[in-house]
């Protein structure tokens, strides 16, 4: 995938992120856990907090879905450069981008071998064709 298809996809996650709707006490959590990896005003965010968010991720056994939540939040206040350099980061150093592991069911947080991303590559990209159709066999 080239930089800047990925670059576009960043910027499509922060533009869909922006839109989520999250109740005051989802708020407190995330925010929460975000200023617990060591980034006090997400507005202000600089390259060297978004490397301790990452490394923060990293370290953690967050589910995709907490991630997925947290990087949502964060994209709805931290500068959007700042956003694609997270969602374009492999924390896990798997080779695999963050939203792509998002995207794919991958655990963003964990090394997963070429055999495992081949497999939710290909699980994600099955053709299910649909019940009434008229394909004959």
């Amino acid at each position: 995938m080239t930089n800047l298809n990925q670059q576009q996809q960043a910027e499509l996650i922060i533009q869909q992120a922006s839109k989520e709707n999250f109740t005051d006490s989802e708020t407190a959590i995330y925010d929460d856990f975000i200023l617990e990896a060591g980034v006090k005003n997400p507005a202000k965010m600089t390259e060297a907090t978004a490397d301790a968010l990452i490394r923060y991720l990293n370290g953690c056994e967050a589910s995709n879905e907490f991630v997925a939540n947290v990087v949502n939040r964060l994209a709805q206040v931290a500068p959007a450069h700042i956003m694609t350099k997270i969602l374009l980061s492999d924390n896990d150093g798997d080779g695999v981008p963050l939203y792509q592991e998002l995207k794919l069911g991958t655990k963003a947080t964990v090394f997963n071998t070429p055999s495992e991303i081949v497999a939710a590559q290909q699980k994600q990209y099955q053709f299910f064709p649909i019940q009434n159709s008229d394909m004959e066999l």
